[in-house]
């Protein structure tokens, strides 16, 4: 499954709406998603907490959870955080 985002993760209302979008996923069962950054240029705090919570939830019943489309500064902020050792990209998606 893809969760496409569509803005930029950068406030509270943002993140709530992402933190829904992955429950929403995580309930319906499924096991692998990717998590497709094209469309947006920044995340903070806000979505990377909800990823990582997320992170967790699908370790836990044995799912994945793939980034893609990481333009350089989304790049690097994985990179820092070391998420990019957690969650894999999926190059050329």
């Amino acid at each position: 499954m893809v969760i496409r985002i569509l803005r930029d993760i950068d406030d509270l209302k943002s993140g709530e709406d992402f933190k829904i979008a992955l429950m929403d996923l995580y309930n319906s069962g499924e096991k692998e998603i990717v998590i497709d950054f094209g469309d947006i240029r920044m995340i903070n705090s806000h979505g990377i907490g909800k990823i990582l919570m997320f992170y967790r939830r699908f370790k836990a019943i044995g799912g994945k959870i793939y980034v893609a489309s990481l333009n350089d500064s989304i790049r690097d902020i994985f990179e820092s955080l070391m998420l990019n050792n957690l969650i894999p990209e999926i190059e050329n998606f």
